[in-house]
């Protein structure tokens, strides 16, 4: 893919000939049509495809979360999707043949400056409530300031729910979990935010069996 700026005849967007033209946050680019093959995919081509599925309908759950989780990356040429997409491309168990997603990789959030969450556990309390918890901190008071972003992901059903807003300083969050999740596995994530807007690193809370 090429970038111009103003060329011959301007900016364009659609196809002429072999190339296509288009616009991304206010970038013009040039690329050509992808040449079709009549070679049948390798069984690396297929793995690799068949990773870049499941990750894509997994982060598609949780893009609001990472929305927030990465905008203070550099989102100028990629999307906090996109860089998510990277940042858990290795995030993988299973074998070559039949890769599954590994959970207890996952990031949703990246930043400097705003202490990670330690210690997270998550622990049923019944009546469809789950608490989870992490360490408290000292020496930084101004983290006590900062609010947990908890998210929970079952396993079997493919659901999500997030739980926002709870201080740091509680050191913990009781989620309402929807009357479906049974006799599945639960797995349980958190990132700080400050004041500032800023987030933490991503911590996994680890797995939980509901029965």
């Amino acid at each position: 893919m090429a970038q111009f700026n103003q060329g011959v005849l301007g900016a364009f967007s659609g196809k002429v000939g072999s190339v296509v033209g288009s616009n991304w946050r206010d970038i013009d680019y040039m690329r050509g049509l992808p040449k079709q093959s009549s070679k049948p995919a390798t069984a690396k081509q297929l793995l690799i495809r068949e990773k870049f599925r499941l990750l894509i309908q997994f982060l598609t759950l949780v893009k609001s979360v990472i929305n927030q989780g990465f905008k203070n990356e550099d989102t100028r040429r990629a999307t906090a999707f996109n860089l998510a997409f990277t940042a858990n491309k290795d995030a993988f168990a299973g074998t070559d043949t039949e890769p599954v997603l590994d959970f207890s990789k996952m990031i949703f959030s990246k930043g400097s400056g705003v202490s990670k969450a330690t210690g997270c556990k998550i622990v049923a309390d019944g009546d469809g409530v789950l608490t989870v918890t992490w360490d408290a901190i000292s020496g930084n008071a101004q983290a006590l300031t900062d609010e947990a972003t908890v998210v929970l992901y079952c396993e079997e059903d493919k659901e999500v729910v997030v739980h926002e807003g709870v201080l740091r300083s509680l050191n913990t969050a009781q989620v309402e979990i929807p009357s479906n999740w049974s006799s599945c596995t639960i797995h349980g994530y958190v990132y700080m935010t400050s004041k500032e807007d800023k987030n933490s690193l991503t911590s996994y809370a680890g797995a939980l069996s509901i029965m």
